[in-house]
């Protein structure tokens, strides 16, 4: 059913764009784990590719700490939610979620969310027109319209997209079109994986503001974007409850099944260890087929477990059963990686100890030996061996587990995340 394009403050519920369906309603309470910081009356609109995304809940935490601290957000989201389990948190969410027509046609309402923008600045209007119909980016220009609409009518200041891909092109025309501002927050495969790294000045260099997740991303944005200054903002995680790391447990990891996560490595190293433990696998992904052919064919099939993609409160068990949680991190051909695995932090936040591998900016989160264990990349027999002495030394496992949630529950807090972020949005606006 499609819905005519109308202004979205006031009403707790999702809404469509022009020429796409509804969305479920949210509710409008916030959970006690959120962390207030000094209040603000900024109005920001997120401009998201797909949201919500059970491997994305950071962004979900975000907005509930911007939500906490007196801002007023609003989503426009590219693609609705994936089929499936979704986090708990997000119907907490009290932003308003808009999705925008995946392949947006010129109907009345398309045409006069651009008229409304375009006659009040038609050179940018026809400047950023002529650019996407040369480049072959029409479809985010028209989306883009829809959005810079949005931002009129309902009085946001600022606007920001997380993965600088299709979401940062969205933001970055809607900005110009609404005279506002905008900043994006690269993440790894949006800066690294061959498809994207080209196109970095193209989608940033407009940018009021470009934020990170690691440091090392700090360092590579900033030599790609001379000029242009790239802020550290963690991704935020509530505090758990420590957890006393299972002694006869399985071995755990959490991820989505793909390349870069290395769970083949995982595979290999567990049908090499001393010991006959098990390894659970939760998530899902294309690689999902591959990695249980693999487990059959190192005879380990009755050992690795695919639980697929799981609720969080049977994540948290998971860990509460767990030896350990390893994810052995890698680059892959296409140049894709992980920034900051926000599952290792879940699990060092909770006293698990963790094994990973020492591939680019994960020596900012670990240092082997001292707060969890880091090995080379693709080398599963190294793998094996870190996964042996922790399940031989139950006392070092302990020790490194609980200097692990020493080292992350100060820098990953969600009320310094969100302190540090709203820093970058008034400095962007000029508050």
């Amino acid at each position: 059913m499609s819905v005519a394009y109308a202004p979205l403050i006031g009403a707790n519920r999702a809404h469509s764009a022009p020429d796409l369906e509804t969305g479920p309603p949210a509710a409008s309470t916030v959970p006690a784990t959120v962390a207030t910081v000094v209040t603000t009356d900024l109005r920001v609109l997120y401009v998201l590719k797909r949201y919500p995304r059970l491997s994305e809940t950071f962004i979900v935490r975000e907005l509930l700490g911007l939500e906490a601290a007196g801002a007023h957000v609003g989503v426009d989201a590219m693609l609705e939610p994936e089929a499936g389990v979704q986090h708990p948190d997000v119907n907490a969410v009290r932003a308003v979620v808009r999705y925008l027509p995946r392949k947006p046609r010129w109907t009345a309402a398309v045409i006069g969310a651009h008229l409304r923008v375009g006659l009040r600045r038609p050179l940018r209007w026809a400047s950023r027109a002529i650019r996407a119909r040369r480049h072959g980016g029409l479809r985010r220009f028209v989306q883009a319209g829809i959005v810079a609409d949005r931002v009129r009518r309902d009085g946001f200041d600022h606007v920001h997209a997380h993965f600088a891909t299709a979401a940062a092109e969205v933001a970055r025309d809607a900005a110009a079109l609404a005279g506002v501002t905008f900043s994006v927050t690269a993440h790894a495969k949006d800066i690294f994986h061959v498809d994207n790294a080209d196109r970095l000045i193209e989608r940033l260099g407009e940018a009021a503001a470009v934020v990170t997740v690691s440091h090392y991303n700090v360092r590579h944005l900033g030599q790609e974007l001379p000029g242009r200054r790239v802020r550290y903002v963690p991704n935020g995680l509530p505090v758990p409850d420590a957890v006393t790391p299972c002694a006869d447990g399985p071995v755990l990891c959490v991820a989505r099944l793909v390349p870069k996560k290395g769970i083949d490595l995982l595979v290999q190293a567990i049908a090499s260890t001393r010991t006959d433990r098990t390894l659970e696998i939760i998530g899902d992904g294309p690689c999902r087929a591959e990695l249980e052919q693999l487990a059959i064919e190192l005879g380990v099939s009755a050992r690795v477990l695919f639980r697929g993609a799981l609720a969080s409160t049977d994540v948290d068990a998971a860990y509460r059963r767990c030896a350990m949680l390893v994810l052995p991190c890698r680059i892959d051909p296409n140049g894709d990686r992980d920034g900051m695995p926000t599952v290792l932090i879940e699990a060092m936040a909770r006293a698990i100890p963790v094994v990973s591998t020492d591939v680019v900016g994960l020596d900012e989160l670990i240092a082997s030996g001292r707060d969890g264990v880091l090995v080379r990349p693709e080398d599963p027999v190294a793998i094996a061996a870190a996964i042996d002495d922790l399940l031989d030394d139950h006392r070092r496992a302990g020790e490194l587990g609980a200097a692990g949630r020493r080292r992350v529950i100060g820098e990953f807090a969600p009320s310094f995340a969100t302190s540090a972020l709203l820093d970058v949005f008034h400095e962007a606006v000029g508050q």
